[in-house]
């Protein structure tokens, strides 16, 4: 048994019971991993897309491990978004908890999720860009295309970071939709293999 710090992101909540809940954390130094929490009265309960600092007390004899000395560093604020801006981002949520390996450490991935949890004005069109640079992320999106824009679009999402991606402004909704659908059918593929 061993005691480490670490930053993570809250990618899966489990309630066990009242005051009982297991986390599945995206953690920027290690991996996915998967710890049990018991509130108290007074605490805050975490949620989906908090980023904490933490420790974490490993059990060898399972794959649950316990976590303690949380402190929210920042949270996505459900409360100034559209429903279809949160539907979005827990999509990209799911998505990266079914799809990314246990045991893969993606530092890109942790960057990338903090970005779009700390960006004030996210919207629907940047949370596409977020997603299908993850997908480019773990090889899944294909930068061809025969429609020039899209193929200018998708490369330039393969060569930046998050955080030159979501500056994109000039996006209009035909080119959304085609967007979409590249999403769509890359997530698709990816779930039939």
């Amino acid at each position: 048994m061993s005691i480490f710090k670490t930053k993570a992101i809250i990618i899966k909540v489990w309630k066990l019971s009242k005051n009982n809940f297991i986390y599945t954390l995206l953690t920027y130094d290690y991996w996915k991993i998967r710890v049990n929490k018991k509130n108290n009265l007074i605490e805050k309960t975490l949620d989906l897309g908090y980023i904490i600092n933490c420790e974490i007390k490993t059990n060898m004899k399972s794959n649950i491990h316990k976590i303690k000395n949380i402190k929210i560093m920042s949270e996505f604020s459900y409360e100034k978004k559209k429903f279809i801006i949160i539907n979005s981002f827990l999509d990209l949520i799911a998505f990266i908890n079914h799809n990314i390996p246990d045991n893969l450490v993606v530092y890109e991935l942790y960057n990338i999720l903090n970005i779009t949890v700390n960006y004030e004005n996210i919207n629907e069109i940047k949370l596409l860009l977020i997603k299908l640079k993850i997908l480019n992320l773990i090889w899944i999106l294909s930068l061809e295309n025969k429609d020039i824009t899209i193929k200018k679009i998708l490369n330039f999402i393969s060569k930046n970071s998050a955080k030159n991606i979501i500056k994109l402004k000039w996006i209009d909704n035909n080119t959304k939709i085609e967007l979409e659908k590249i999403y769509k059918k890359s997530t698709l593929n990816e779930m039939l293999f």
